[in-house]
């Protein structure tokens, strides 16, 4: 940012146009860094490979800006397809980081959601492909209109599987729980140890020192929204997914 801020300030003629170019990129990077640390959640190993694949890239792409000159064009043209071929892996990773936690119990959206995975890569290797074997701007007929085939189905299904996710119906709505919104608790006051009737689910006080008590009741579901009361496997019967050992029914 600072080297930014100067070399806007300083006249034109004092400043090399490979400053420009590398704080450019370098906010570029930066920007998409922060995506992708914002959407990287759990997915540790796909994250450190996606950060891992762009820092390649922005590495070599500042180094081509300040050392170009040492190379010819061959050599060149190499390494940029190198770092081109890093940036598309980065760019598919981070759309796999994107798409992956997107979820909506309807079979139309894990459709989407697969549709979106697969496209994105089959992109990235078509795009490998032509830009190894064939060059910038130089991809074969077949190789263009794949790219743009994969390309297509990508956006669209990745925008599908974000709206079903955002907007259609959530796990569990179609089935009601065994427990009501809100039921009686008694507990013992934290602070004065009186004994307390709490409705879960809804702002209680305690009688004598007034204390704001909320206890916060939610049944156990899978992921794909089936109800897990009495369930005694440690597989979903629904889906077929594992079950975590602090959700498994445990009796009275």
């Amino acid at each position: 940012m600072f080297a930014g801020v100067i070399s806007m300030l300083v006249p034109t003629r004092f400043v090399d146009y490979r400053v420009m170019s590398t704080v450019t990129t370098l906010g570029a990077y930066a920007l998409g860094g922060l995506i992708v640390v914002g959407i990287s959640g759990k997915m540790r190993v796909t994250f450190r490979l996606c950060a891992g694949a762009l820092l390649i890239s922005m590495f070599i792409f500042v180094g081509m800006i300040w050392l170009e000159g040492l190379f010819d064009w061959q050599w060149r043209d190499r390494i940029l397809k190198m770092a081109a071929v890093s940036l598309f892996v980065g760019i598919t990773l981070a759309h796999r980081l994107l798409v992956c936690p997107l979820s909506a119990p309807v079979f139309i959206a894990k459709v989407a959601k697969r549709s979106a995975l697969i496209a994105a890569m089959l992109l990235c290797a078509i795009g490998s492909f032509g830009l190894l074997n064939e060059g910038f701007g130089k991809w074969d007929d077949l190789v263009e209109r794949l790219a743009v085939i994969f390309a297509i189905v990508a956006a669209g299904s990745t925008f599908a599987a974000a709206a079903l996710a955002l907007f259609g119906p959530k796990p569990g709505d179609d089935e009601p729980g065994l427990l009501a919104s809100s039921i009686p608790v008694s507990m013992t006051c934290p602070r004065c140890q009186a004994a307390v009737q709490a409705q879960s689910n809804r702002e209680s006080r305690c009688s004598s020192c007034r204390l704001k008590i909320r206890i916060e009741v939610e049944e156990p579901r899978c992921g794909c929204g089936y109800l897990l009361y009495e369930l005694e496997s440690d597989v979903c019967p629904e889906c077929g997914k594992g079950i975590a050992a602090e959700d498994r029914w445990r009796g009275a």
